[in-house]
């Protein structure tokens, strides 16, 4: 936990505005064979999801991470189409690190529908 911790703070660092453990490691249910899922949400961004993993990888780590890049306003939008990325960050993340408002405006977007 605490290398996934580390990594949290570097990300803050080149400008993530949380870092949120997902998946089995954050719901308690993870095995031998079990990655870090962890979503890193930064203010805004003009490339793809999937083209922002690339800036937050991180091979020097002893797990296999698998970062979920999303721009707040995306996952908040996440949270009122009720996605699962948005239910899962909401039930059972564990904040690594920076600002904890964003999931709770997610929580209670969930919770207001």
């Amino acid at each position: 936990m605490e290398e996934l911790k580390s990594y949290a703070e570097r990300s803050l660092a080149k400008g993530a505005k949380a870092v949120v453990l997902i998946g089995s490691l954050a719901r308690g249910d993870y095995t031998a064979f079990s990655d870090a899922d962890v979503l890193v949400l930064v203010e805004k961004s003009s490339k793809r999801p999937v083209d922002r993993i690339e800036d937050f990888i991180d091979p020097s780590l002893s797990l296999d991470l698998e970062p979920l890049v999303y721009a707040v306003d995306e996952f908040l939008e996440m949270a009122r189409e009720k996605r699962k990325v948005a239910l899962e960050a909401v039930r059972y993340g564990k904040l690594l690190a920076g600002d904890s408002g964003i999931l709770e405006k997610a929580r209670k977007i969930l919770n207001s529908g």
